[in-house]
């Protein structure tokens, strides 16, 4: 079980606390490459938590998959001022959706194919992708199986299922959760740039009544309670699968859809689902640990 967080609705000190509060340990920490002046900040963050287990999500933007000299410059400064500290790092977010800067597949791989250039300086990186929004097995599998120069050390995807409400709930008739990480999975298998080990890098469910910091619409947004209890399910089902190494939850503290709350005075609410969160990494804290150790190498 990890978290994913961003220096943008808390600062870093005080994320660093509710982290060390909560006790998780697996962290997958955004930065944009729009923020090099930022990479200092996000630094001073990483060093605060010596005991956490980090992946740095690199994120994109129009400019650097347009400008690849540009984004192998960042990269390179990004990469030298983290390691060793941080040896994975999540190649782009949300490659399928034109917000993030991206307007196709092959746009998308001739960036991620910049980073594959980093194990001449750097062999022991591990690069984590494609990272697709939700469930869209076409730009999935096109990221997994091309001719490009990248590999993926780790296949991760952000496989929101909220718009279905519960996970367990069907898409065209026959996907709720668990056959949606199957066929994944199948994919990664078909795959002729990827190993084996599949992660959940984001999930969340929307809060009603949180506009305008809700992600989506409200008719897609649920309840408190339904997301403290969608998450655990959502959890439950991911680990019954025997598939997932990690799954991410985005975020630990935002307004319309954090385990924590940002209140008008700045004050922290401990929303239902963070409870639910904090008592299942604590109920499961040897499997956890023994996931973070010990890769799930699908097809075995």
């Amino acid at each position: 079980m990890g978290v994913a967080v961003a220096l943008h609705s808390c600062d870093g000190p005080r994320l660093a606390q509710e982290i060390e509060s909560l006790g998780v340990r697996q962290i997958l920490l955004r930065f944009p490459l729009w923020e090099m002046d930022r990479l200092e900040e996000h630094w001073e963050f990483v060093k605060s938590l010596p005991d956490c287990q980090f992946v740095l999500c690199v994120m994109q933007d129009r400019e650097h998959i347009l400008d690849h000299d540009l984004c192998r410059k960042n990269l390179n400064t990004i990469v030298q001022r983290f390691w060793p500290r941080i040896k994975d790092y999540q190649i782009g977010q949300g490659i399928n959706r034109s917000k993030w800067g991206v307007f196709s597949c092959d746009e998308f791989l001739a960036f991620a194919t910049i980073a594959e250039e980093l194990r001449v300086d750097y062999p022991e990186i591990h690069l984590v992708g494609p990272c697709v929004l939700d469930f869209e097995p076409i730009p999935f599998i096109r990221s997994l199986l091309n001719g490009y120069k990248i590999y993926w050390d780790v296949v991760g995807c952000a496989l929101y299922v909220d718009r279905r409400g519960c996970p367990r709930n069907r898409q065209l008739l026959v996907f709720d959760l668990t056959q949606k990480i199957y066929h994944f999975v199948a994919c990664v298998l078909c795959s002729n740039r990827a190993n084996r080990r599949f992660w959940i890098t984001e999930v969340n469910w929307p809060l009603e009544n949180q506009s305008p910091y809700a992600p989506t619409g409200e008719k897609e947004c649920v309840s408190e309670d339904d997301a403290g209890m969608y998450l655990k399910r959502y959890y439950e089902d991911a680990w019954e699968s025997g598939l997932v190494e990690r799954v991410y939850w985005w975020q630990l503290v935002s307004k319309g859809f954090g385990l924590i709350d940002v209140e008008n005075d700045g004050s922290l609410r401990y929303r239902p689902a963070y409870y639910e969160f904090k008592k299942m990494l604590t109920g499961n804290s040897v499997e956890s640990s023994e996931m973070a150790t010990e890769n799930v190498v699908v097809g075995q």
